[in-house]
């Protein structure tokens, strides 16, 4: 089993225990504490199941075993498994979000303000080990199944172009030269997320060790290589206005 870590994203994680959550003594406050941690610990569950069971085997009955919860206290916060899945949509895009914020920010910043290759190298590093977190194979398996379903597609659509807006904001905030040039910035998430994504799925097998490394060095010098024409391109008209 894949723990997902919630403290990782900087979410709390919920103490699990049958019949409930424990979150001090009663009254309202205490209970809303309970409830939410109750909340929470089914969450993260779905999102365990999902990674190891995949979409089609996550059943009710395998989340609240893993969140260590009643039937009963599951159905108070959500009647029917399409219900989980929607708000376990929501919870994995602010977590995947997050995580992307932070792990970015790790990147060192070049002081004249466009990155060397040994930045771009360490950048793909991070986004190699971003895209390998268990968070993206649960996302993963949400898209999945909102490939055949209509109403789950229709759910998923706006958290999904949410995630790509807090994404590109976190990239403009940490790499701010990348605002000059936005469809590069497009070009260059696209290109790495259809080359790393294979991997974090287990769809390319033979992509690891110093194959995988070859690849991930070839993509930071692709990167630095389309960020260094674009950059060109933008700040030519200002060279030539003499």
């Amino acid at each position: 089993m894949r723990r997902l870590g919630l403290e990782d994203a900087g979410l709390p994680r919920a103490r699990r225990g049958h019949g409930g959550v424990g979150g001090g003594e009663g009254g309202g406050a205490g209970q809303a504490e309970k409830g939410g941690q109750t909340r929470v610990a089914i969450l993260e569950a779905t999102l365990e199941c999902l990674v190891d069971f995949g979409y089609a085997q996550t059943t009710a009955d395998k989340i609240v075993k893993r969140a260590g919860v009643s039937r009963g206290a599951m159905t108070h916060y959500f009647k029917a498994r399409a219900e989980v899945f929607d708000a376990a949509a929501l919870f994995v895009i602010e977590r995947r979000a997050e995580e992307y914020d932070r792990m970015i920010g790790r990147i060192r910043a070049h002081p004249a303000g466009m990155p060397t290759l040994d930045d771009m190298r360490a950048t793909m590093a991070v986004l190699q080990r971003y895209f390998a977190l268990p968070s993206f194979l649960a996302l993963n398996e949400l898209q999945r199944g909102a490939r055949t379903d209509l109403r789950f597609r229709r759910a998923m659509q706006p958290l999904e172009k949410a995630l790509d807006g807090k994404i590109s904001d976190s990239m403009v905030k940490h790499f701010p030269f990348l605002s000059e040039v936005e469809e590069t910035r497009q070009v260059l998430t696209d290109l790495i997320l259809s080359s790393l994504r294979p991997v974090a799925i287990g769809m390319a097998p033979a992509l690891k060790g110093a194959r995988l490394q070859r690849l991930v060095d070839q993509l930071a010098a692709v990167a630095l290589r389309v960020i260094s024409e674009a950059r060109n391109k933008h700040i030519q008209p200002e060279g030539d206005a003499t």
